[in-house]
Formats: C-alpha cells, sequence, structure tokens
C-alpha cells in the first residue's frame, strides 16, 4: 500500500475489524466472478488506512477477504474446499457451501422485493470470507454448537478460548458502556442483561439485498439459535426474544421488564459541553451541531451543498439534556460527548436494538487553517460509474459531488472526504463501516475518479437523446458503461444483447432495471441511460 503503516497490519486484526483497511473492495453478482482477489490487491496498492492498525474497531469486509486469502495461501486450497473438510463435513453441516447464484440449489428461498413484487436473480457472492456463503439455521446451530463444551468440538480448548475472549484496541473501554467489533469476529461478545448474570452472549449477523441471518451463541449453556429470512430484516430482534424465551424456560433468565418511559425533563446544559458545538460528519454527510438558546439541549442540522437534487431544505433534529445525557426522538436511544485520543464524538447509546451498546455516531470535524483544492471543481458535479458489470448486484445512479461552504478544505463524494492535494481527498472521519477516499486522474484530457475501487467520469459532455425514433449506443473495446441523457420527457423501450444491463434512472430514483424489468417506460426530461456490456455489444434504444 502506499501507506506504509500496513505493515503493521496482523492476522488478528483481519478478525476484530481493527486493520484500518477502507471497506468493502468488491461487489456482489448475479454469476460467480473470480476477479475478486485480485481487485482486492490492485485497489490496496493506492489505497490509504482510515486510521493505525489496532487504534479501533470499525466494520471491515475486506479483513474476512484478505483472512479467506491467507487461508488460501498457507493450506494450498482453494477456501470453500479447506472449509468442507475442516469444518462442514466434520460437523455434518450438508446444507452449507457457496452463495445460492453459485451452487444453483433448487431448494432455495427467493427474492421478491415488498414494495413490487418483482423476482430477483440469485446472488452469486465472490467473496466468501466476507457473507458469500449459503447455509440453513439448522446448520448454522451446528456450527455455534461446535463451541461450546457441550457440542461436537473440531477447535482445541485453546482455539475456542481465544476465539470467545474479548480482543481490545487501543480504543477499547474509552467509550461509557460497551462496544461493538471488538472481539474475534463476532460483532459483540456480551449483552448486558447476561453479563450481569455472567453469562455470555455472541452474535454475528449477515445481511446483503435479499438476505438476512443471524447467529447467536450462548457456550457455557451449550446454546445456539440461527435464522435466515429472504429479505431485511433486523436480525437481532428476531434472534433476541427467542434467546430470552428459551433462557427463562430454563430458569436462567428472568423476564426482561419494559419500564414505562417516562418524558425526559430537560436541564441546563453544563458550560463545559458546549464547546462540543462545531461541524461533524457522519456515513451520509455533514452536519452542524449548535446547542440552543434556552441552554437545554442541541439541535443538529444537515449541511446542504448547491447543486441538481441539492434543493431540499436542511433537516434539523432537536435533542434535550438530561443527566450527563442526550435525548431525542428516538425511544431507547440517548447521547453523549466525549473526546478520545484528541478527537471529539457523539456518541449514540442503546444501538442496535435491542443491545446496550455504545457506537460513534458523528465524528467532529477540525477547521482547516490552509485548504486545499482539487484539480477539477466538485461542486455540484453528476459522475458516473464506468466499469461496473453487467451481473453487479444493484442499480446504478449518477452520483454527485459537493463542496459546502462552511467546510472549506472538503469535498463531498458519497462521503465527506479532506483534500490532501490536487488529486487526492482522503478519510475525513471515522464511521462504523466503509470508507473510502477518491483519487483524480486524466484520461484523454477528462478528468476521472477512481473511488471504492470503481471508475467514475463526468456527466459534462454525454450524448444526449432527443429526437424521437431510433438510437444505439455501442460499448466500445475498452469495455466501459456508456451513458445517454434523456432531453426531453418521452416514452422509451429497449433492444439489448443478451448478456447485456440497460438501467434507467434520474438523479435520486431508478425508474427501469433489464434485470427485473422489462416493456416500456416512461423516462422525465434530465434522466439518464446506463448500458453495461462485452466490447462490440449495441443497444438500441427507441424514442416515442
Amino acid at each position: 500500500m502506499k501507506d506504509e503503516r500496513y505493515k503493521r497490519i496482523t492476522v488478528r486484526m483481519l478478525f476484530n475489524h481493527s486493520s484500518g483497511l477502507p471497506g468493502s473492495t468488491f461487489y456482489f453478482g448475479y454469476k460467480p466472478d473470480t476477479r475478486m482477489h485480485k481487485l482486492l490487491l490492485d485497489k490496496l496498492k493506492d489505497a490509504y488506512l482510515k486510521h493505525d492498525p489496532g487504534a479501533m474497531s470499525l466494520y471491515c469486509n475486506d479483513g474476512f477477504t484478505l483472512a479467506e486469502m491467507i487461508v488460501e495461501k498457507v493450506s494450498g486450497e482453494k477456501y470453500v474446499d479447506f472449509l468442507n473438510h475442516k469444518i462442514f463435513t466434520p460437523l455434518g453441516m450438508k446444507d452449507t457451501s457457496a452463495s445460492i447464484g453459485e451452487i444453483n440449489e433448487p431448494n432455495s428461498a427467493e427474492f421478491y422485493d415488498a414494495q413490487t413484487g418483482k423476482k430477483y436473480p440469485r446472488l452469486a457472492i465472490s467473496v466468501y470470507g466476507a457473507g458469500g456463503m449459503s447455509s440453513t439455521a439448522e446448520d448454522l446451530c451446528r456450527f455455534g454448537g461446535s463451541l461450546s463444551p457441550k457440542g461436537k468440538r473440531i477447535l482445541s480448548d485453546a482455539s475456542i478460548k481465544e476465539i470467545l475472549a474479548e480482543q481490545p484496541t487501543l480504543f477499547s473501554g474509552k467509550l461509557r458502556g460497551p462496544q461493538i467489533m471488538g472481539q474475534f469476529g463476532w460483532e459483540y461478545s456480551d449483552i448486558a442483561d447476561y453479563h450481569k448474570k455472567g453469562i455470555q452472549v455472541l452474535g454475528k449477523g449477515g445481511h446483503s439485498t435479499g438476505y438476512t441471518t443471524n447467529l447467536q451463541i450462548v457456550p457455557q449453556e451449550g446454546i445456539a439459535i440461527g435464522f435466515s429470512i429472504s429479505g431485511d430484516a433486523n436480525g437481532e430482534a428476531i434472534t433476541r426474544p427467542i434467546l430470552d424465551a428459551l433462557m427463562k424456560d430454563r430458569k436462567l433468565m428472568e423476564d426482561r421488564v419494559s419500564a414505562v418511559q417516562k418524558p425526559v425533563a430537560p436541564q441546563r446544559v453544563p458550560a463545559a459541553l458546549t464547546r462540543y458545538a462545531g461541524y461533524y460528519v457522519d456515513d451520509n454527510g455533514a452536519a452542524k451541531i449548535a446547542f440552543n438558546k434556552q441552554k437545554d439541549g442541541f439541535t443538529i442540522t444537515r449541511l446542504t451543498a448547491k447543486g441538481p437534487g441539492k434543493e431540499k431544505p436542511a433537516v434539523s433534529k432537536s435533542f434535550i439534556y438530561n443527566s450527563g445525557y442526550f435525548y431525542g426522538d428516538q425511544e431507547g436511544i440517548s447521547y453523549y460527548f466525549t473526546t478520545v485520543d484528541g478527537k471529539s464524538f457523539l456518541i449514540s447509546r442503546g444501538q442496535p436494538k435491542p443491545f446496550d451498546i455504545d457506537m460513534i455516531s458523528y465524528q467532529k470535524l477540525e477547521i482547516i487553517k490552509n485548504p486545499g483544492r482539487l484539480q477539477e471543481n466538485m461542486e455540484g458535479r453528476i459522475w458516473l460509474i464506468r466499469d461496473m458489470p453487467p451481473y453487479m448486484q444493484g442499480s446504478v445512479m449518477p452520483v454527485l459531488s459537493s463542496l459546502y461552504k462552511e467546510l472549506p478544505g472538503y469535498v463531498d463524494l458519497m462521503g465527506v472526504e479532506k483534500i490532501e492535494n490536487a488529486n487526492y481527498a482522503g478519510i475525513a472521519a471515522t464511521a462504523f463501516r466503509d470508507q473510502a477516499g477518491i483519487s483524480l486522474f486524466t484520461r484523454n484530457g477528462e478528468t476521472w475518479i477512481e473511488w471504492r475501487g470503481f471508475l467514475l467520469s463526468t456527466a459534462d459532455g454525454i450524448p444526449g437523446v432527443k429526437v424521437k425514433g431510433r438510437t444505439t449506443i455501442r460499448i466500445k473495446e475498452d469495455d466501459y458503461n456508456q451513458w445517454l441523457k434523456v432531453e426531453n420527457g418521452a416514452l422509451l423501450r429497449f433492444e439489448k444483447p443478451a448478456g447485456g444491463r440497460l438501467i434507467v434512472s434520474t438523479l435520486d430514483k431508478v425508474l427501469y432495471d433489464s434485470i427485473i424489468d422489462s416493456g416500456e417506460i416512461y423516462a422525465p426530461a434530465g434522466s439518464y441511460i446506463f448500458c453495461a456490456g462485452e466490447a462490440g455489444d449495441v443497444f438500441t434504444i427507441y424514442m416515442q
């Protein structure tokens, strides 16, 4: 990597999410793609870490992918083959393998969009360590049971002890309550109610568009609870009530009493806390935190930027103070400010429900004294993805880059980045999971961007469709995606090659995706048409 700190990353850091690697350098697809390992290594060559190795735990799929690659290197086997003879076969996990889009097992749950009823193709996820496996709830429980003294064991006592132990980072213990991701592969290894009784509960969830899975285990009791569902769900909200009921039946826990929440009475904010006013960022952009005139709370207001699709009014939320915490409109969730290692954070407590876990919600940004500028004007610019495979899961839309007048030296392109020089903007602040910088380069006289493993080009100058009739577009020898802009609203129909993909969208909504749609579609003026395929593929658009 360009970032020399990568040499301090250990295998352990890949499992407790503390490596500092950017996030998720892969994509899910509708057919297997064997290039994922090479893609990750190629992109890491030009990447920077988001924090020092071992500093803190922030969810990182790339760590699991690298761990998968290490298993293959050390064992000399393909990862799935290694799992089959070391784990699945010994544990009798006969219904666990690669993703359903790869193995084509007929007896598998399909995904239908709950809003439209449309059926999606099966996902083929080619990063197995980062979620690309399929299983059953029964097999999940077999795996969970193998980590209990009461189950069938495939690991040594020493290995299991390590897997069940806390994996602290330099950040661990510096918040008021327990934190997520500080464990060896688990998302949590304690639940407050159970911890008080001396009972350890570990949990791990899995989620992709179309499927949700969760596993909770209580090793000392030999309990494993697993489920998989076709669709989007809160995994813990399903497994936790089952766990509570089972533990109550065994007389190991009592009923959780849901006390009636009294309205929080506002109190005066201590003067020492008002220093936390300023500009913050989270996964969704930048915001301003200001304490109110009554001195009993604060308001957080999203910053707005100029450009297409940015005309919406600023959104604000108010919070009131009481006994060391701030409360908003989410029941059971409270917030507090803290400074850790010189950085200021707004921390949420009580997420994800129903767990009492502290998580970083926002990090305060520094005001840059001598702000830098990128070589390209990024204010209100529209960017188009150019190297998406036609079989990649998910639809694409144009993305916007923004500048905030309140934050010179920063740019927002699907996340806030700090401008380091004319060609690069790096990660500005920590977030729960995937982050990345942006690199600018020139191709054929145009400015392009590398972002999260993908290439983007500006929408300036793309061909327009404005005359009724027939328009064709061809994929060139470089295989890059082609785009058109709909100049006047019209009814469209299409012809495309068998392996091609065609998507119609506005700046904020997908109108048509050939993966699931057919027939005609009305595209308003200003819509975009995206085409992906192999070199030589021809797409035909009929406009009326």
